[in-house]
């Protein structure tokens, strides 16, 4: 029974090594923003406080799914950027079942993950959900574009704890600044050790 945890600050990277270790492992994937997308797209948000609301309760179905397989004696990778609220409640959950932990904490420089979040959200590389702030689905004509401030982005995921989050285990902290210098197999490596020992 292990549990692999990807967490960190937004546009570190941590889809990129999820794939990565989930091919490597075999073990199913728990990612809070499909769980958001599933959301958005059956409920949708009428104003900023609503899809709050929805993240929070993404992170209340993550925890669940995990425990679920923790029940059954299972391994699960968990992709998400846990804040101080939802950590402390993994964080709970992990220490009553007592799986293996290895928690990869993925940091980088605050402008560079800034400016890689923006162009990334300004590229429609993923859900719109996750972009638009105000209301989803978008209005016939609206424009489908939102950049968001460097103190905005400080703002909602520095100041809700997602960089400090921690769990039991063993704990591996990236910076991935400079992506290309990240090797996905050197840190599947790392990871099996710590699972390991």
């Amino acid at each position: 029974m292990a549990v692999i945890v990807l967490t960190g600050m937004p546009a570190t990277g941590k889809s990129t090594i999820c794939k990565a270790l989930a091919e490597h492992f075999g073990f199913p994937v728990v990612e809070k923003d499909a769980i958001k997308e599933k959301l958005f797209d059956t409920l949708g948000f009428t104003c900023y406080a609503e899809k709050r609301a929805l993240d929070h309760a993404a992170n209340a179905v993550v925890i669940h799914a995990v425990e679920q397989i923790l029940k059954a004696d299972g391994s699960v990778i968990v992709d998400n950027n846990f804040d101080s609220e939802s950590g402390k409640r993994f964080k709970e959950m992990l220490e009553r079942y007592e799986p293996k932990c290895a928690c990869i904490f993925l940091h980088g420089d605050l402008d560079v993950l800034h400016r890689r979040y923006t162009l990334r959200d300004n590229a429609h590389a993923r859900h719109l959900g996750h972009v638009l702030q105000e209301h989803y689905p978008p209005l016939p004509g609206e424009s489908l574009y939102y950049t968001m401030t460097r103190d905005e982005f400080f703002e909602k995921f520095m100041k809700r704890g997602m960089d400090s989050f921690e769990c039991p285990g063993k704990r591996l902290e990236i910076d991935t600044t400079d992506f290309e210098k990240v090797l996905p197999e050197q840190i599947v490596a790392r990871v099996e050790m710590m699972l390991e020992d």
